[in-house]
């Protein structure tokens, strides 16, 4: 039997391995809402544990090894250091959401708004406007935007838009090392984000780790930068790529093959129903940057590259694969022109899927649980063939999903692997 790193690297390898390999948690995009989180480690009988809160902005939660034993996985997190308000994970305390008790970092510095809502700090630091907002009754964090000045549309000044790029810090790569020997034992394979790589990222537009963001930071701006100020965007990704590769080498020499995949982007360039941008003007702008970053990592290490985008992306995925990219998810196939066999036929060999398993937005929240086991079953099924797979959700399990579902996909997967 395959040990989980090794299934992992077979399914990269694009062969299939004695199982599909399986993540819950694994990943910023693949986690689980820490409501859900407290219900699945009392609905498979573990040990009482507050969730800790992996990114305040999502309000998911950490899966620990236990209940990722439970649920199956292969692919372990090397704990993100810090979440999109500039909290660190290495300290915590106790907060209530929605009625549950959790464990939020221990830097964060939260506000009543006087509404019923919640104000969130860059750095916990209140001396400044906060940078999210979780309203009455609502279930994540918004970013709030905060730009320090109009953008001057004659001579536009983006050079604060670079701070988003930082240096891993002697603080982060300690955690990383404490992190990597709890999760050893575990022999599972290991994703890291050594640091922000993502080029014009939606979250990270309004800066909400920096107490005062410069540069363009209303989102509606930025998604017209590249086509107003394109030279002005591409210094930004040019200095933003050279930091990106840094921490990648800072984190080869520090860490090595013991790392196996590296998150590079999340920045998403689909809606449900179309491109968000031309591929045009990704590959103009964008695909240089990323190229040089993924050529980079698949010369001097052994690591994989995982993209993850949103959407109806179907015509982007080739420029993906040009891009150099291993990995693609959450492969949302509810989307328009998303079919899972149109994927795998076509761009099977060339990249692999992560994620697709069952669509978090209708089947496993409002399905049956037997509707759940089917589309699973049907999923694995298509993109399991001739490995390159790896099963998800499409995206993070969200609120108040119920737990027989998430108990049905988990059961259907390793009745899938003949592990029932």
């Amino acid at each position: 039997m395959m040990t989980s790193k090794e299934r992992v690297l077979t399914a990269f390898a694009h062969k299939e391995p004695d199982k599909v390999p399986v993540d819950f948690g694994g990943m910023c995009t693949s986690m689980v809402n820490c409501q859900v989180v407290a219900q699945l480690r009392d609905y498979y009988g573990l040990e009482k544990r507050l969730p800790r809160i992996n990114d305040m902005s999502t309000m998911t939660a950490f899966v620990d090894p236990d209940l990722g034993e439970a649920m199956g996985v292969d692919v372990q997190n090397l704990d993100n250091f810090g979440d999109t308000y500039g909290h660190h994970n290495d300290a915590w305390k106790e907060w209530e959401y929605r009625g549950t008790p959790i464990l939020i970092p221990a830097n964060a510095t939260l506000h009543d708004d006087g509404k019923g809502g919640t104000y969130v700090y860059p750095e916990g630091d209140d001396s400044v406007a906060p940078s999210g907002h979780l309203p009455a009754g609502g279930y994540y964090f918004d970013n709030l935007e905060r730009p320090e000045e109009e953008v001057d549309e004659d001579d536009p000044d983006l050079s604060g838009n670079v701070e988003d790029y930082m240096l891993a810090s002697d603080e982060q790569i300690a955690f990383h090392h404490k992190k990597l020997e709890e999760y050893r034992p575990l022999q599972r394979a290991i994703q890291v984000i050594p640091g922000y790589s993502c080029l014009g990222d939606a979250n990270n537009i309004p800066g909400p780790n920096i107490k005062h963001p410069r540069g363009v930071r209303r989102i509606a701006d930025w998604y017209m930068a590249p086509l107003l100020y394109p030279d002005e965007v591409e210094e930004v990704f040019d200095q933003g790529t050279d930091i990106a590769i840094q921490n990648f080498q800072k984190y080869w020499d520090e860490f090595g093959s013991d790392i196996d995949i590296i998150y590079i982007c999340g920045t998403d360039y689909g809606s449900q129903n179309s491109l968000m941008m031309s591929p045009d003007t990704y590959e103009e702008i964008y695909l240089p940057y990323y190229k040089k970053m993924c050529d980079w990592i698949h010369e001097h290490t052994t690591w994989k590259t995982l993209k993850h985008s949103c959407g109806a992306v179907y015509d982007m995925i080739p420029l993906f694969i040009e891009s150099g990219f291993d990995a693609l998810n959450p492969v949302q196939c509810s989307a328009t022109g998303m079919d899972p066999q149109k994927l795998k036929d076509n761009f099977g060999k060339d990249i692999l899927f992560w994620g697709g398993g069952v669509d978090t937005q209708h089947t496993l929240p409002f399905g049956t649980p037997e509707e759940v086991r089917e589309q699973v079953l049907r999923r694995l099924e298509i993109f399991s063939k001739d490995g390159g797979y790896i099963f998800n959700t499409i995206h993070n399990i969200q609120a108040n999903t119920p737990i027989e579902n998430i108990a049905a996909m988990v059961e259907a997967v390793k009745e899938f692997n003949g592990d029932r």
